[in-house]
This record gives structure tokens, sequence and C-alpha cells, in this order.
């Protein structure tokens, strides 16, 4: 189930950090300032979640 949360985290931090860069002019710097801080926390707890997942996992096994 941890490795399974952390990878919907990592694909939901892909999402953020794309639309920080599709978001048009007048709104393009506030959603840079919220979005990419959002993708990267998103993605570091993706990553170590998988991780611990998989370790998680080949320990049970």
């Amino acid at each position: 189930m941890r490795a399974l949360t952390g990878a919907v985290l990592i694909l939901a931090a892909e999402q953020a950090f794309s639309n920080a860069f599709l978001i048009g002019f007048p709104y393009h710097s506030f959603a840079q300032t919220i979005l990419l801080p959002v993708a990267a926390v998103c993605g570091l707890t993706g990553v170590a979640l998988l991780v611990w997942g998989f370790f998680a996992d080949r320990k049970a096994t």
C-alpha cells in the first residue's frame, strides 16, 4: 500500500509541475509560487514512500 501511495504522489507531483508551466500570463508567477513547492513536497514524499514500500514488501516475503 505504501508503494501504491508513493506512485500516486509521484504522479501528482508531475501534474503539479507541468501545470505550473502551463498556466498563462496573468497568474503565471502565482501558480509557480504555489505549485513548484507542492510538486517538490509531493515528489519527495512519493519517492520516500515508494522506496519504503519496496523495502517493506521485500522483507515481508
